[in-house]
């Protein structure tokens, strides 16, 4: 079951403009626009005449997309205001209209009943728009059900494993000292290792030469959003506390902050929205883009993970999963979705 009645990525700011673009949330097709003002818009992507994709027509000037089939117009409320060859607009000849808004990098748009669109329950990246931070943002598309990535990036112990060259290292299940957490529809997975060897990614861009203690705090916010607060400090130096930021000329660290947003397309597809924040005091371009290119490359190795886990729920016989000590972060998250899913049903 998808849940729409939530905020939900549906793409960059920057990508959208007078050129419509067809997107899915949550399971419904729509159509992305601004205006000529920088209006931005969401409409059922369908005309209400034949049905044909409104992202398929064009902007006027007056702020409508006209459907490309017959030339019907709608304004930006889902209302058809023009019909070619007549006058009078039937009270049919509309298409629902989705709440937007833009906060961060990203287009956010309310797929459930807009009564409950409320700006404020946006999730809030922070380190993304903090004074003086860049940026790097990066897109996938899934072919597996959101919660499969949701349970991945709750359990780090696969990090040795499909990431041997990049973040993965022995010491990441070796010893590690796990905390899990859950506050109302949150989960925290607090993972604390010391005095390990650091990974290639971190060895390469941290120029670390002997031992580290490393850290993982990710947060999951309901339904499918994370924080993640990790890195690496040398051994012998206290790791940071959650939510804080420990520039590289005090001691040789790698301090990063990205975001995670796995937005339901389908039941069996995601779009997959990333991020890396960084201090330009910290980072230069050139190690900015390696570290966030780095990343990205595991992202791409979960994915082939991922859609061979799909494929096989797919074409298997249905049988349970087994369940072992790293999955509990992801277990709380999956009760959590289990709740909001029940309580959507209910009413």
């Amino acid at each position: 079951m998808l849940l729409p009645n939530h905020w939900y990525i549906a793409g960059f700011r920057t990508e959208i403009t007078e050129k419509p673009v067809r997107r899915v949330v949550a399971g419904k097709p729509v159509v992305l626009y601004r205006t000529r003002d920088g209006q931005a818009a969401a409409l059922e992507d369908r005309c209400a005449h034949r049905h044909v994709p409104l992202s398929m027509g064009s902007v006027c000037d007056d702020g409508t997309i006209q459907c490309l089939y017959h030339g019907i117009r709608y304004s930006t409320d889902g209302k058809a205001v023009f019909i070619p060859e007549q006058t009078r607009i039937p009270a049919i000849a509309r298409v629902r209209s989705y709440a937007v808004a833009e906060k961060g990098p990203w287009l956010w748009v309310f797929m459930g009943d807009a009564a409950l669109a409320d700006v404020a329950t946006i999730q809030s990246y922070p380190w993304f728009e903090r004074e003086g931070w860049k940026h790097r943002t990066g897109f996938l598309h899934v072919k597996c059900n959101y919660k499969l990535i949701v349970d991945n990036l709750l359990n780090m112990a696969h990090l040795p494993y499909v990431h041997p060259n990049t973040i993965g290292s022995e010491g990441v299940v070796k010893d590690a000292k796990v905390n899990v957490t859950r506050s109302g529809d949150s989960v925290r997975l607090a993972r604390r290792m010391y005095d390990i060897e650091p990974p290639p990614t971190y060895k390469q861009a941290g120029g670390f030469e002997g031992n580290v203690n490393r850290w993982q705090t990710i947060d999951f916010f309901a339904p499918c959003y994370f924080e993640f607060h990790t890195g690496v400090i040398e051994a012998g130096h206290e790791i940071p506390e959650p939510g804080t930021h420990t520039p590289r000329s005090n001691v040789r660290v790698l301090d990063r902050h990205t975001m995670h947003a796995v937005v339901p397309e389908s039941e069996t597809s995601t779009s997959y929205f990333v991020g890396f924040a960084y201090d330009p005091n910290d980072m230069d371009e050139r190690l900015a883009d390696f570290v966030f290119d780095s990343t990205f490359r595991t992202f791409k190795e979960d994915v082939e993970v991922l859609e061979g886990q799909q494929m096989n729920m797919d074409t298997m016989e249905p049988a349970p999963f087994l369940d072992i000590v790293s999955d509990s972060a992801g277990l709380q998250a999956m009760r959590i979705l289990d709740e909001l899913e029940t309580r959507q049903a209910a009413n």
